[in-house]
């Protein structure tokens, strides 16, 4: 299916945990430190995903040929009007104040487009800006601008940890895949991998030691640094659905540590 609609269905699968780990967590932080779920949330998740699909969209339409790209209009405007639907819907429930995230993530998702423009849509600096943007939604489902944050307040610090701890994971698996599949065999890029998931590791034990962050984050970093160091270097490789599944079972680690523990 992907081959014949890539427009419509985004071909990396791996993008799926990016999409709802973090409103997951953003959720159960909320939840964790008894706050209540705002009423912009719930649609805000089905602007994201169509946004999400939107976006995949144009990205395949400004890499194609100006000869295929009349027949990739059609889910381009589709995703983006579904979009646009669930968007007016969380303006109406959030208020205008909520706008005030579109700069944050015009910044964050413009040089990905333009990368995907030059058909470089897979390189390391586009999975690390989408990631950052994906992990941003851990704020944006609590509070409905970046200007209003009460920063100080006991839940925006543990959801700004959270937002950060988690593109620490996501930036990593986006450097840990490339090692394992594009990269493979590149001992430069296996060492900037490693690298990544150690200074997460580090910044996980400090966040311990000086009380932001629970011991769990700077264990489950632990294990993403063995899985770095080891995968790439396994003979045969790991084939691309074990390498999900791995990813599969951390999401749900997290998710689970954060619900039972917090940040």
């Amino acid at each position: 299916m992907s081959r014949r609609m890539p427009a419509w269905v985004p071909k990396q699968h791996g993008a799926w945990a990016m999409l709802v780990v973090p409103y997951l967590a953003g959720l159960l932080v909320r939840v964790h430190d008894g706050a209540g779920v705002p009423a912009f949330a719930y649609p805000l998740f089905g602007f994201w995903l169509a946004g999400y699909f939107a976006f995949n969209a144009a990205s395949t339409w400004l890499k194609a040929a100006p000869a295929r790209r009349g027949r990739l209009g059609r889910p381009l405007l589709v995703c983006a009007a579904v979009s646009a639907a669930f968007g007016l819907v969380t303006l109406w429930l959030a208020g205008w104040t909520v706008l005030a995230w579109v700069p944050v993530y015009a910044f964050l998702l413009a040089p990905a487009l333009w990368l995907a423009s030059r058909r470089r849509e897979r390189a390391a600096i586009g999975g690390l800006l989408t990631t950052a943007a994906a992990s941003l939604l851990v704020l944006v489902v609590g509070w409905t601008s970046p200007l209003g944050l009460p920063w100080g307040s006991p839940l925006v610090t543990d959801a700004a940890a959270c937002a950060a701890l988690v593109f620490g994971y996501f930036g990593g698996t986006v450097l840990y895949v490339k090692s394992n599949i594009r990269e493979r065999g590149n001992a430069r890029f296996a060492r900037v991998s490693v690298g990544w998931h150690v200074a997460w590791l580090a910044i996980a034990a400090l966040g311990w030691a000086s009380g932001w962050a629970s011991a769990w984050w700077a264990a489950f970093f632990a294990v993403t640094v063995a899985r770095a160091w080891a995968v790439p270097r396994r003979r045969p490789g790991l084939r691309p659905m074990q390498l999900g599944l791995i990813e599969i079972a951390l999401c749900v680690v997290l998710l689970v540590a954060l619900g039972a523990v917090g940040v």
